[in-house]
């Protein structure tokens, strides 16, 4: 993908991802296909679904966000 320019103020954005931390744990967010269905025993149920790595980009300058679902190529 190419690198965006910021809607906001037009500055190149930079590449990054969103820290998911949980306790014990640190992985970057994915976006998950449907909407959540919930399991009393894992918390949300993901068997079967699409799921994509979250790719967010950074404006170096106005510090807007914006993020993108990976497609893979």
């Amino acid at each position: 993908m190419k690198t965006p320019k910021c809607p906001k103020c037009t500055q190149p954005m930079d590449e990054g991802f969103i820290l998911d931390q949980a306790p014990g744990s640190q992985s970057s967010a994915k976006w998950v296909e449907g909407p959540p269905q919930w399991s009393f025993w894992t918390g949300v149920k993901l068997g079967g679904r699409v799921k994509r790595q979250v790719v967010t980009y950074c404006c170096p300058k106005c510090g807007f966000l914006e993020s993108y679902a990976k497609i893979e190529e």
